[in-house]
């Protein structure tokens, strides 16, 4: 081919790709890359029309190949380090943009983005080196100012978080990742804050999908807001925000028949030591490979022995992470998934979007997120009558409910666990109230009902625990909200983090008493304080978000935990706080009737769950 076909069709390429028509250029680079595969311009044009696409795997083959025909081109490194991290491939990321910074030292955006690597590896006095830089380089970048404020924010540093957020949005009053960070740090125990930010953000740019699914999930955390709003709002913003583009054509599903194989897939971010997994990891155990085909698709590059535990028990898994909705959904296509999992909900790292373009015929939101999505794409919630009485919520769904018999979910017990502990209160004669609840689940409300308790029981102190009150300013807040209710900081224990999860479940030995949070429920945590011997006291609501407590205590036979009114919420718990014996029943008691409960009954619940599966696998079929 000659030099001057090369120079016309490049530039003809390049021309597509300024009008904004990438994928158009893709393809007549791609011819010309047939022609002439050592062209370093050719990889370098293809690479950066494939990150534009999503298309990062691609984009990094690219700039890999660049690199090997042009290794002193540093922009060329600069680009696979970029891609590198796209991927989620942090070390070798990490690794190029060093060697580029080492020749060139004084570019900003390459510290910064060292420094988004390095915090995602919890590198965070490494990170925090990095954006330094960035601001030595550029006192004003705005940029690197809400890097800093989300560092700060996830060591727990929450004062220091919104300094540096408030100020990149003087700079950029309209910048929707310095907002959106400001809604989620004011989340720490101010949800309404928070839901006034990712407003803010939405009134810029409506189809947001990250203020979208932070907006819709904050709403979880308010009291007082009526489920029609909440749901009028699930149904408004999740279309809105995630749908299919224009150019997307979806393949027609191929009916099968119900003695076929089933293959389902599950999507996720949680596929690690998270609570989300440690609920779906004695399913898949479970699952009858005779029967089901499981693949999972990660969007997350960390794994762990839980991850390890997964992989094992599935067919095929796909790292999805950096990969775009649309390649995704093309990957569920070729696998033939009959039935697709969500497993996320509105919550971190999700791939609602995926969904919207309906790659499987049955679609269904399950175990991580405590509401509707909202998408008309869904087709099933899967859920169970103590969460979902029927006739109570049917209407704040987009999907369709579906209640499994017994429970809606399965609890599996870390590996290593200490042995339950005596009754605090026996050796000590003050009864300990405790709540291990995210902070973001506790309100003035609640904590005013918390109050009328403390205040019935003499000497009763009341013990918090969770990462953001290693925040001094956090704890400050905290001791403000229970003082305004006349409870002083010395009936206060406030702690933060705790180095493992033994470590952490061990802390239960000091709590008499377990308090459910209200209007958003604890799975994990109302778990584990169970299996710890401490009885959790529950206040029912009317939408399941506010009924999870149920659905866990009506499974291991504790309904009188459960308390219809605030009230009786209050009444219970001084009532078994006064009930010594019953204390010691409960706690020698409740890891053993947890065990033999239903809750803890996995191969039970996966035939629930695979005959859940079959049905709807079915009715779809009917359609």
């Amino acid at each position: 081919m000659s030099s001057k076909y090369l120079e016309i069709m490049l530039s003809k390429a390049s021309k597509l790709h300024e009008d904004g028509n990438p994928s158009a250029a893709r393809l007549i680079f791609e011819e010309l890359e047939v022609i002439t595969p050592d062209e370093p311009s050719l990889q370098y044009h293809l690479g950066m029309v494939c990150m534009e696409l999503h298309d990062n795997h691609a984009a990094y083959s690219h700039f890999k190949e660049l690199v090997r025909l042009q290794p002193d081109f540093l922009e060329g490194r600069m680009l696979l380090g970029m891609a590198c991290g796209e991927l989620g491939r942090h070390e070798e990321a990490i690794y190029l943009l060093r060697e580029v910074l080492d020749v060139c030292p004084d570019v900003t955006e390459i510290h910064h983005r060292l420094g988004l690597l390095l915090a995602d590896r919890h590198h965070y006095e490494e990170a925090y080196h990095e954006y330094q830089e960035v601001l030595r380089l550029s006192p004003e970048h705005t940029g690197v100012l809400c890097s800093l404020g989300l560092l700060f924010t996830t060591t727990g540093q929450i004062g220091e978080a919104r300094k540096f957020l408030l100020k990149a949005l003087e700079k950029s009053p309209d910048a929707l990742d310095v907002i959106n960070n400001l809604g989620r740090v004011c989340k720490i125990g101010r949800a309404e804050e928070s839901l006034k930010w990712f407003q803010r953000g939405l009134d810029i740019d409506p189809e947001d999908q990250s203020l979208t699914s932070n907006y819709l999930y904050t709403l979880n955390y308010i009291a007082g807001l009526s489920p029609e709003f909440i749901a009028a709002k699930y149904r408004e913003y999740a279309p809105r925000a995630f749908h299919p583009p224009k150019e997307w054509q979806p393949q027609e599903s191929v009916s099968r028949h119900s003695d076929d194989i089933i293959r389902v897939g599950y999507v996720s971010a949680d596929f690690y030591g998270h609570s989300v997994a440690f609920f779906l990891e004695p399913v898949f155990k479970h699952h009858d490979k005779s029967r089901f085909e499981v693949f999972c698709y990660y969007n997350r590059t960390v794994t762990d022995e839980t991850t390890d535990h997964l992989k094992k028990n599935s067919h095929g898994w796909r790292c999805i992470f950096g990969i775009s909705d649309i390649m995704v959904a093309d990957m569920i296509i070729a696998d033939r998934i009959d039935i697709l999992v969500d497993l996320s909900g509105h919550t971190s790292g999700h791939r609602l979007g995926v969904f919207a373009l309906r790659p499987a015929p049955v679609q269904i939101s399950w175990i991580g997120h405590p509401n509707t999505t909202g998408l008309p794409q869904m087709d099933y919630y899967l859920t169970d009558a103590w969460c979902d009485p029927p006739g109570m919520t049917e209407h704040l769904y987009s999907e369709k409910l579906y209640r499994l018999p017994k429970t809606f979910c399965c609890y599996l017990p870390p590996v290593e666990f200490p042995p339950v502990a005596p009754v605090p209160s026996t050796t000590s004669g003050e009864i300990t109230l405790g709540c291990f609840n995210s902070m973001a689940k506790i309100n003035n409300q609640l904590i005013s009902w918390w109050a009328q308790m403390l205040n019935k029981l003499p000497n009763a102190k009341m013990f918090i625990k969770g990462p953001a009150l290693d925040d001094k300013g956090t704890r400050d807040e905290l001791y403000e909200c229970f003082a305004a209710c006349k409870i002083p900081e010395e009936q206060l224990l406030a702690e933060g983090v705790t180095n493992t999860r033994k470590e952490h479940l061990g802390r239960y030995a000091l709590v008499d008493i377990a308090l459910d949070t209200f209007p958003y429920h604890g799975t994990t945590t109302t778990c584990e304080a169970l299996w710890m011997g401490v009885p959790v006291v529950t206040l029912a609501g009317n939408t399941h978000v506010s009924r999870v407590g149920v659905s866990l205590l009506h499974s291991i036979g504790c309904d009188d935990l459960i308390a219809e009114t605030p009230d009786e919420y209050i009444a219970k718990v001084v009532l078994l706080a006064k009930d010594r014996q019953r204390q010691l029943w409960l706690r020698q008691n409740l890891r053993t009737m947890m065990a033999h409960s239903p809750l803890m009954d996995a191969a039970d619940i996966t035939r629930d769950v695979e005959n859940a599966y079959i049905q709807m696998f079915n009715e779809r079929n009917e359609i």
